[in-house]
């Protein structure tokens, strides 16, 4: 069940995602298509791979168990335009993370009953949708407390732990994020020179 449900959830959001794209398409056709390779993918595909690697190398040292909060957390800085709005995101992505955490804390220690949980749930999410396009790091404020307690709905844990996973495996990720940014950055000026 729980398969189906992620699948559908995939349809349904690639549908959304691409309604736009195909009304364009419909509208007006270009004559020729140029062609599209980038290597955003494999960018993301480094960052997935070094930050599970290194959150789950992590979780036999610290004990923590969220490998993915780490690759999210390198991928999320990638996906801004630009050098310096990628160190921007990732440095939003880390301080709101870890200021979410002390909202996180508070919410974790109140004990809410299930109930009282998805209706903060509710109102993190809205907040979220709110602020995100304007200023990530201020939504990181909110998204943090929403991922913590949806969690805990889900499967219960200690709150300490809980708290600890998200805070050292945003770290990681944050950091392979400046890492492949700055490495490209490198890599491209050692190009440049070479060419000149």
């Amino acid at each position: 069940m729980a398969a189906a449900v992620c699948s559908a959830s995939v349809l349904f959001s690639l549908l959304v995602g691409n309604v736009g794209a195909v009304l364009r398409r419909q509208v007006s056709l270009p004559t020729r298509l140029a062609p599209a390779w980038t290597w955003q993918p494999v960018r993301f595909v480094v960052a997935v791979g070094v930050a599970g690697t290194l959150a789950t190398a992590l979780s036999a040292v610290l004990g923590v168990g969220h490998p993915y909060w780490a690759m999210v957390a390198a991928v999320a800085p990638l996906t801004a335009r630009g050098v310096s709005r990628q160190m921007v995101r990732a440095g939003h992505r880390i301080i709101g993370t870890l200021l979410g955490l002390v909202t996180g804390a508070a919410l974790l220690v109140l004990g809410l009953g299930p109930v009282a949980t998805v209706l903060v749930v509710v109102v993190l999410q809205v907040l979220t949708e709110l602020v995100v396009g304007r200023n990530y790091g201020l939504a990181m404020l909110f998204i943090t407390p929403l991922a913590l307690l949806m969690g805990q709905l889900a499967s219960p844990r200690p709150a300490a732990s809980l708290l600890l996973d998200r805070g050292v495996e945003t770290l990681v990720g944050g950091a392979v994020a400046v890492a492949i940014v700055l490495l490209e950055q490198s890599l491209r000026r050692h190009r440049m020179r070479h060419r000149s």
